[in-house]
């Protein structure tokens, strides 16, 4: 049976989840929604948990735990999916899609105000669950614009974890989907005060991502970027975007230096 609103059905669930993860751990939360009687519930719980575990405070909240979940989440969407009928498949992999994404964005630490360490291990996990990301939304021929971000999760913990030529690539590919976005959408695709954010701070991490692996055009095509959000701080419309880029950069670049 489908569910009106799954984002309703989750947070009408969550305090009771909450209470089981607190009190049993992370594996009796996933069994109790594995326990619901219908995929679209189990479905629904599962592609919104990151709004709890994550955004949500509850006791002995940490990565490790949500990982926990996360990965029993992947394996049982892609269990479904694997198991089910071509015409039945994409219920189970667009909120695969989705989740891997969400799980690898996740555990990148470029957010400013999350204060929790990762570890190597997180940043390995995370491309892992990113590369399949990456896979989905290919598979289901997803606009520009979600590829992109796919390959910008790759991209990222591929740059934690020091393997700055993949990064490069894979930055340049997210980069590259970002602008035809753009240009689908009828906006700027080159970089400067017009373009929008998806391209500027695809721009940035580029730049980044060429200044960890020693190529001499990254400078110039960071710095580029930082100036091109600094004169979207003049309008009212961009500047909340621009304050959120400079500061994402500028944090990835503290971790690089």
């Amino acid at each position: 049976m489908a569910i009106d609103d799954p984002r309703s059905f989750f947070d009408e669930h969550w305090p009771g989840l909450r209470t089981v993860l607190e009190q049993a751990g992370p594996e009796a939360m996933v069994a109790t929604i594995l326990e619901r009687p219908g995929d679209a519930e189990r479905i629904a719980l599962l592609r919104f948990m990151r709004q709890g575990m994550i955004m949500d405070d509850w006791e002995g909240k940490n990565l490790d735990t949500y990982l926990v979940v996360a990965d029993t989440a992947i394996e049982w969407l892609s269990e479904r999916a694997a198991a089910s009928d071509s015409a039945d498949r994409e219920e189970f992999l667009g909120p695969l899609a989705e989740l891997t994404f969400n799980v690898a964005a996740d555990l990148a630490d470029c957010w400013t105000g999350d204060g929790e360490l990762r570890r190597a291990d997180h940043f390995e996990r995370a491309a892992e669950i990113a590369e399949q990301s990456v896979g989905l939304r290919e598979e289901l021929d997803k606009p520009h614009g979600s590829k992109a971000l796919g390959w910008w999760a790759l991209g990222y913990h591929q740059l934690r974890l020091d393997h700055t030529d993949a990064a490069v690539d894979s930055m340049e590919r997210s980069l590259e989907h970002a602008r035809r976005q753009a240009r689908e959408d009828g906006e700027h695709d080159e970089i400067g005060s017009q373009a929008p954010f998806a391209v500027l701070i695809g721009a940035g991490y580029l730049g980044l991502a060429r200044i960890a692996d020693g190529e001499p055009s990254g400078p110039d095509l960071y710095a580029e970027t930082l100036a091109a959000f600094r004169a979207q701080l003049a309008d009212p419309e961009r500047a909340g975007d621009a304050e959120f880029g400079i500061a994402q950069l500028q944090r990835v670049e503290e971790f690089l230096s």
